[in-house]
């Protein structure tokens, strides 16, 4: 080998091993924007000038929504919207819309499929971090400023640094076809329905309106209790007579309490209401579209079997009088047993949303209509009188229930506040879920205390922060055991149950 070639060799090996150890290390993130770009200007090339430098990723503007509504761009606000998960092939992780559940045959008829409630603020949010930062920043498109507002329709192609685990967390069923791989992007579709500033104001402005659509709203009979050592929070205790041993009642107030209107069981307590002159016979609640409704099908589910149908409805009503009777009449309540003559009652009851879709009940002939099937026989749940608050139920039942006779249907309409209030109930259908609930917990906590503060006073919220501010130790779910051979597996299905959602209760005091 001539010397000439000896030195072009050395050279080459030269620049070969000082390129190495020039080149810098490249991390994953790096790698996934350049392989997204690459795809971007392969299959989307007219969506390059809409790259955000803000987590990295691209937008595409479906629908620009309504011009002249207020922007959700930089506002703490909670947020309706409807969102699709998939991935760069179009395989579907996540759904929020039956119709689509539907075509994939990952349908649950325990899901409800209505928006997504979640904030988004300044110092913190609840969403997915790349829809959040879609609505919360301006937006590029198009070389041009755009906000974020309602009918807004986007598709956003995400990498996974700003989707994170949370790409994991969907269950209830808004699972679609496949699970989703955190390492890779996600092409995510989203729809603004709506957003609103005070969620604790507006629940309450739904409660009222679902009352006076039903009945009307007593706002006049109400007591003046001074404030003494002796004052009961429960509107049925200062009834009594002064003998504190005493059972007999002195209750001077019965029949405005069953005017078929809707009462409030604590005089103090906004927006927890009691229809105590209530039948599934004779006076049958109405699921109907709401006229307090501040966007259009922001609480209406849609698909599936619609429990606003008065058919269905007209099936379970008809149920419930057969098992349970009609219950009693005007005549008949004030002269029975209240609950604070014996020391237990049983509860039967189903439990709505406002837009009449069933999300539990333990009455087995309800399960049979809805679901078409019984897999697990309902039971009465025990409720003591004689302790209401070491009850282990949501505060409406430990409010509204010592109120209540004995083989009295009753109804009671609540706010969140007094239900599952701040972070919902997460809905399930599997056996395990790998994931926790932690960090939504304490951000809606946060912003749900703040809102209740702002709304209702500062300090209003110690009672619903008594240690019954987070979920409900009563049975609401349901269990599928299948066997084969010495293997069983057993599956849990529950609805989940939204921030802030107002909630409605059939109950029936069994004697």
């Amino acid at each position: 080998m001539s010397i000439k070639s000896i030195a072009s060799t050395f050279l080459l090996f030269i620049i070969v091993a000082t390129s190495c150890v020039k080149e810098p290390s490249i991390s994953y993130n790096e790698i996934e924007q350049r392989s997204l770009k690459a795809w971007i200007e392969k299959y989307h090339p007219d969506l390059v000038r809409n790259y955000q430098e803000d987590g990295g990723y691209y937008v595409e503007v479906l629908d620009r929504g309504v011009q002249d509504s207020l922007p959700i761009t930089g506002e703490d606000v909670w947020v309706w919207f409807d969102l699709t998960a998939r991935d760069l092939q179009g395989n579907i992780y996540e759904t929020r819309s039956a119709t689509i559940a539907e075509q994939l045959a990952t349908y649950n008829a325990h899901a409800h499929y209505v928006p997504a409630l979640r904030f988004s603020g300044k110092d913190s949010h609840t969403l997915m971090e790349g829809t959040y930062l879609a609505t919360f920043n301006e937006l590029n498109i198009d070389g041009e400023s755009f906000n974020v507002r309602y009918g807004t329709e986007l598709r956003l192609y995400l990498p996974s640094s700003v989707t994170g685990s949370t790409v994991t967390t969907a269950d209830g069923g808004y699972e679609g076809q496949y699970t989703a791989d955190a390492s890779k992007p996600m092409i995510v579709d989203m729809k603004i329905y709506g957003h609103v500033t005070n969620p604790v104001e507006y629940e309450g402005e739904r409660v009222n309106g679902f009352a006076e659509d039903n009945g009307g709203l007593c706002t006049e009979h109400k007591t003046v209790v001074e404030d003494t050592e002796t004052k009961s929070l429960y509107r049925r205790y200062i009834t009594r007579a002064d003998d504190a041993e005493s059972e007999e009642e002195v209750d001077t107030r019965p029949l405005e309490f069953y005017d078929g209107r809707w009462h409030q069981p604590i005089d103090t307590l906004e927006h927890l209401l009691v229809k105590y002159l209530y039948s599934p016979k004779s006076t049958p609640l109405e699921f109907k579209d709401m006229s307090n409704e501040k966007y259009p099908n922001e609480g209406r589910y849609t698909a599936g079997k619609v429990y606003n149908n008065s058919e269905i409805d007209n099936l379970i009503n008809t149920a419930l009088v057969k098992r349970f009777g009609k219950g009693m009449t005007l005549e008949e309540l004030p002269e029975a047993d209240s609950l604070k003559v014996k020391t237990e009652a049983k509860i039967w009851y189903v439990g709505r949303f406002l837009d009449g879709f069933i999300f539990d009940t333990n009455i087995d002939e309800v399960k049979e209509i809805i679901y078409g099937k019984v897999d697990s026989k309902g039971e009465a749940l025990k409720f003591d009188p004689k302790t209401p608050l070491e009850n282990k139920y949501i505060l409406a039942w430990n409010y509204a229930l010592p109120t209540l006779r004995y083989g009295q249907w009753a109804a009671i309409l609540t706010a969140s506040t007094y239900g599952y209030g701040i972070s919902g109930q997460v809905g399930s259908h599997t056996t395990t879920t790998n994931y926790s609930d932690a960090y939504y917990d304490y951000a809606n906590y946060y912003n749900y205390m703040n809102y209740m503060n702002n709304y209702y006073g500062y300090g209003y919220g110690n009672m619903y922060n008594n240690g019954y501010y987070g979920y409900d130790p009563y049975y609401y779910g349901y269990n599928y055991n299948l066997s084969e051979d010495d293997v069983t597996t057993t599956s849990t299905t529950s609805t989940e149950i939204p921030a802030y959602s107002p909630l409605l209760f059939q109950v029936f005091i069994e004697k």
